[in-house]
């Protein structure tokens, strides 16, 4: 792989990083401010759905823009919207910053997958998505758990300082490695003729409601640790980065299968174990853990992580073939539902804990998911032998 495929990596690791870095210290951040742990996943909200919202409205408007510059310019919001989300004298004012560094990776999301894409070649689409989606991986895997380090020494606040040096970095590596992406030649893309295409439909429907499934719970790691074994503070690390070595186990695996006549299989089989996943963190939050509730809920954590994750660059592969020269644009509607999705699922979470007890929302996430398993019937046809086989529906137009 070239080496800005890399810098890509480690420019999503900024951007997952600065997402949920502060997932741990959720109770911590909510007794400070003086909110309700559930009112507290707002701040996860609020750039989730900032970044859905615009990425995909960015990626129309730069269309024509250099990959390279729209990335550095994305960073650079991101770094100095953690630098102020540091000093927040308030909640109401954390969120406003947080709608910032939305933006920032709205900026990012608009053309990132595509500029992967565009550096490798078609049969390699898959591994290469998958990797650049491995920056999420370590997000949760060393950045997360980082993060719960830094908050349980210095404060919740101490997050977004480190959140503001890993955005540093890959802004720096990506000014060293990366060269200019020119745009992809062809039409203006059109999110109608993408939306006239059932499999894209459907990918886009799997993709929302698997995020939106897992989110009900996971957006609230911190708590859920918590409550399930009575540790807080640094000791909720070691979990958080079960999420990210679930996410890379599931990365490898839904990457071959992008590539490979297994595909639609692999899916299948990955909603299915998240759908298990979250009818085994219902059973927890219960209490039928017993004395092996830790060791119950790291498996799950990373099962559930492995699926979710797997589930990703099977369905951007997916896309990428059927989009065309709206492949940016294609993308980065699916990464924007990727974050509805996760601020869906924190925020219907949230609102299932406070009303009903942190089990109903292990089940809401259950049901979400059912829904996802439904949707993803139409992604793949049963025809196809691969997600770029032939036969594939025509790429949009203008």
């Amino acid at each position: 792989m070239p080496p800005a495929i890399y810098a890509l990596l480690l420019v999503n690791f900024a951007v997952g990083t600065q997402g949920f870095v502060f997932g741990g210290l959720l109770a911590e951040m909510a007794a400070d401010l003086g909110i309700a742990v559930g009112t507290a996943g707002l701040a996860i909200t609020a750039s989730a759905v900032t970044f859905a919202l615009g990425s995909p409205v960015f990626a129309v408007l730069l269309a024509g823009r250099e990959r390279r510059g729209v990335l550095a310019t994305g960073l650079a919001v991101l770094l100095l919207g953690n630098l102020a989300c540091m000093l927040a004298p308030d909640f109401g004012t954390l969120v406003a910053l947080r709608v910032v560094t939305g933006t920032g990776a709205a900026l990012v999301g608009a053309v990132g997958g595509a500029t992967a894409a565009q550096l490798v070649s078609p049969e390699k689409r898959g591994r290469a998505l998958a990797l650049v989606l491995g920056g999420l991986t370590l997000a949760f895997m060393l950045g997360l758990p980082l993060g719960s380090l830094a908050g349980g020494a210095y404060g919740w606040r101490a997050c977004f300082a480190l959140s503001a040096a890993v955005t540093a970095l890959a802004l720096a590596a990506l000014a060293a490695v990366m060269p200019k992406v020119p745009p992809v030649p062809g039409p203006a893309p059109s999110a109608r003729a993408l939306l006239r295409i059932p499999p894209v439909q459907a990918a886009f429907a799997t993709n929302f409601l698997a995020f939106a499934g897992a989110f009900c719970v996971v957006a609230f790691t911190g708590p859920l640790v918590n409550q399930v074994t009575g540790l807080s503070g640094a000791a909720v690390g070691p979990f958080q980065a079960c999420i990210g070595a679930g996410s890379l186990l599931g990365l490898a695996f839904g990457g071959r299968a992008a590539d490979s006549p297994g595909g639609r299989a692999a899916l299948a089989a990955a909603l299915v174990l998240l759908l298990l996943c979250q009818l085994a963190y219902a059973g927890l939050l219960a209490g039928w853990g017993g004395t092996r509730s830790a060791w119950l809920l790291a498996g799950t954590i990373l099962l559930s992580a492995a699926a979710l994750f797997a589930v990703v660059p099977i369905l951007q592969s997916r896309l990428a073939a059927l989009a065309g020269p709206a492949t940016a644009l294609a993308l980065a509607l699916n990464g924007s539902l990727v974050s509805l999705g996760q601020g869906a699922g924190a925020a219907a979470g949230g609102l299932a804990r406070n009303r009903f007890g942190f089990a109903a929302a292990g089940l809401l996430g259950a049901t979400v998911v059912v829904s996802a398993i439904l949707a993803a019937r139409r992604v793949i046809p049963a025809s196809a032998a691969s997600p770029s086989a032939p036969g594939s529906p025509s790429r949009p137009g203008p």
